[in-house]
């Protein structure tokens, strides 16, 4: 399965870039693309600020597209994403800011995806109505996040689609993003449990 990964976003809240902020010895979206790399997912499109994708080293498995209006929301790098993917293909979405989620989990998705029955197309992790990541989506997909607008437009169009959502239980490390400062330094902590 190929993976979209949004890391675009302008870091307002943070104050500085925070995708290139330390995260052990490797920068925040360096952990993230481990993560996934180490999970055995497909091919990594990611979608990045320019300032971003400058600081990554390329490398196998990972085709880098760069938003440059990030302050058209989330769903406009969701676009380049979706533009990025082969047509045909299962994928999921991933956030650059979520560096705990471990591959051993991230796979464990993966195969429960795959086993899902034919009236799913949805497996979504989900705590109190809230949604982690990785999402992973049937290629059908592709076509239905099109018409996405603004932070949330991708959530609308997914809730059109309720029943076809199987809701799945994980650890907190995959709703534990950072948006401050603060958040930051509390993945940090949370990081050497």
């Amino acid at each position: 399965m190929n993976v979209i990964l949004l890391g675009a976003g302008l870091s307002k809240r943070m104050g500085q870039q925070k995708l290139l902020l330390p995260f052990g010895d490797k920068s925040v979206i360096e952990t993230v693309i481990d993560n996934l790399r180490s999970a055995g997912l497909g091919h990594i499109y990611a979608v990045l600020s320019r300032e971003v994708a400058a600081a990554l080293s390329p490398a196998g498995g990972l085709a880098v597209g760069v938003n440059e209006e990030p302050e058209r929301g989330q769903s406009s790098s969701l676009k380049i994403g979706l533009d990025m993917l082969p047509a045909g293909e299962d994928f999921c979405i991933m956030l650059g800011d979520l560096p705990l989620a471990r591959p051993a989990d991230i796979t464990a998705l993966a195969a429960r995806f795959a086993a899902l029955p034919p009236e799913k197309s949805v497996l979504a992790p989900c705590r109190g109505g809230v949604f982690g990541h990785p999402i992973c989506y049937r290629a059908i997909w592709r076509e239905r996040f099109r018409g996405a607008e603004g932070d949330v437009g991708g959530k609308k169009i997914l809730m059109k689609y309720e029943a076809e959502i199987e809701r799945v239980t994980v650890p907190d490390r995959h709703f534990k993003d950072m948006d401050t400062p603060e958040e930051y330094n509390k993945l940090l902590t949370f990081s050497k449990k």
